[in-house]
């Protein structure tokens, strides 16, 4: 199987791949306040705001590792893990931790993620061909064919055969002098 028919095969997967990206955007963001020494956020759509020592309110959050979390993802997935809607979302860090902890368990459990193991294996089981497939007229078709039309032929033995130079210094019969 080819890398782009493998990559096809993730498509699917997309929205698994965005929530677990979601996810780790979130738990970033707590990593963030944590190193900060806020002590709580509240998410708009709109805005971010961390509460602490020094406070800040911004559309969106670039962490100390140069994560970019924006708002409206983080109002998106707060909601979706706190189960209910609201205009905006107060959270400490201890709160968002557990809800990313409760996420992740969910989500180990999910058929979605069942059905990524699925193709992963199917995926990982496929013989893979660094030069792609076949196509008759390739050389590499051509060099494989001749290789096998010559170990059909049965092989030739030093005794069996007679060198041609040889052969042609060998008197026959006819070319004998005549006496």
């Amino acid at each position: 199987m080819d890398t782009l028919k493998k990559a096809g095969a993730m498509l699917p997967h997309l929205d698994l791949f965005q929530s677990m990206l979601d996810l780790r955007r979130l738990l970033q963001l707590a990593a963030h306040m944590k190193e900060r020494g806020d002590r709580a956020m509240l998410i708009s759509g709109t805005e971010i705001t961390l509460i602490g020592g020094e406070s800040l309110s911004a559309p969106e959050i670039v962490t100390s590792k140069g994560e970019t979390v924006d708002a409206a993802t983080a109002y998106r997935v707060l909601g979706q893990l706190e189960g209910y809607d609201a205009p905006e979302y107060a959270v400490n860090r201890e709160a968002l931790a557990a809800l990313n902890a409760r996420a992740v368990a969910e989500l180990e459990g999910s058929d979605a993620l069942r059905a990524f193991g699925e193709t992963l294996a199917r995926i990982s089981a496929a013989p893979t061909d660094p030069a792609g497939p076949e196509r008759p007229g390739t050389d590499r078709a051509a060099s494989e064919r001749a290789t096998s039309e010559r170990s059909a032929r049965p092989r030739r033995t030093p005794d069996a055969e007679t060198p041609r130079s040889e052969a042609a210094e060998q008197p026959t019969d006819d070319s004998a002098p005549a006496a």
